[in-house]
């Protein structure tokens, strides 16, 4: 359950913060090129419909793929334990001296481990390996959590531009999107006892960055038609 609310914080913050960030570059950048509140509303709405679906697709193909690259992992190691247990034995010893471990503490654990199979592939696995069996991160729940967490962030620099002028919807736009990208990173911070503060900062710098680099794109373009 740890390590399923870890992946869902995870890709949550993630795809709030993509949504906010690179909706709010991309709608700056064509107001200013275009001038139209209809152009712009209609843009957003295609891109966070658009990049919600790519981002829900990607957090699943790659979490698929990690998956399955974790369970041949274990597949082959679960492999040398049936062919080779012997030179099982003298990793387990190897490793447990390495960390410190009397030979009569290693006698124990070796007679325990080899006794059972599943629990020595856990060990093995968890020592050896770094990988933590039957705790792989879910490819259906990263993608819905992905998904839905970009929805989330573009709506928020999308909605100004469905319902007030272009001039004032920009405007309104950049506020609410500066405040809730402070507020996600704040919020982050608070999440992992960091500084709110310093977080709330990080996160607001770097959608300040992509929103400048929106606009000047967007006014580069509007100069060449």
């Amino acid at each position: 359950m740890r390590e399923l609310i870890r992946h869902t914080i995870r890709n949550t913050v993630f795809g709030v913060e993509d949504g906010l960030i690179s909706t709010l570059g991309a709608l700056t950048g064509i107001a200013a090129g275009t001038q139209s509140g209809a152009i712009v509303a209609i843009s957003g709405l295609v891109i966070v419909s658009v990049e919600s679906l790519s981002m829900a697709a990607g957090a699943y193909l790659s979490s698929k793929a990690s998956k399955d690259f974790l369970d041949q992992i274990l597949r082959e190691e679960a492999e040398t334990i049936e062919r080779d247990p012997e030179g099982e034995r003298q990793e387990i010893r190897e490793m447990y001296s390495a960390r410190g471990f009397k030979e009569a503490e290693i006698a124990i654990i070796e007679r325990r481990l080899m006794s059972d199979k599943t629990l020595l592939l856990e060990d093995m696995a968890h020592k050896e390996l770094g990988i933590v069996p039957d705790r792989h991160e879910s490819p259906a729940t990263s993608a819905v959590a992905m998904g839905l967490a970009y929805v989330v962030g573009g709506a928020i620099p999308v909605i100004p531009y469905l319902i007030l002028p272009i001039a004032t919807a920009m405007k309104a736009s950049i506020v609410f999107t500066t405040l809730a990208l402070f507020g996600l990173g704040a919020a982050k911070g608070k999440l992992v006892r960091g500084s709110w503060m310093r977080s709330g900062l990080e996160m607001l710098t770097i959608g300040g960055v992509a929103c400048a680099l929106g606009y000047l794109v967007g006014v580069a373009a509007a100069g060449i038609r």
